[in-house]
């Protein structure tokens, strides 16, 4: 049962990686909510979210690193 709660937890964070990164892209690459957030605001959202994709992408890393060993 540990071993199945692991893999969910491990495709779960594999898929919020995923969805924060789309999402920072969203924001960079098109005018996504561009009429709620601009300027400092959107920027700020930018860095919040690549900084949140590349914790929880370090986190999965460490996670599938220990699964090997």
């Amino acid at each position: 049962m540990k071993n199945l709660n692991q893999s969910i937890s491990l495709w779960f964070s594999i898929i919020m990686v995923l969805l924060v990164v789309a999402g920072a892209f969203a924001f960079i690459f098109t005018d996504f909510m561009i009429d709620r957030v601009s300027g400092g605001r959107r920027f700020m959202m930018i860095v919040v979210f690549c900084a949140y994709g590349v914790f929880r992408g370090m986190r999965v890393y460490q996670q599938l690193k220990n699964r090997e060993e």
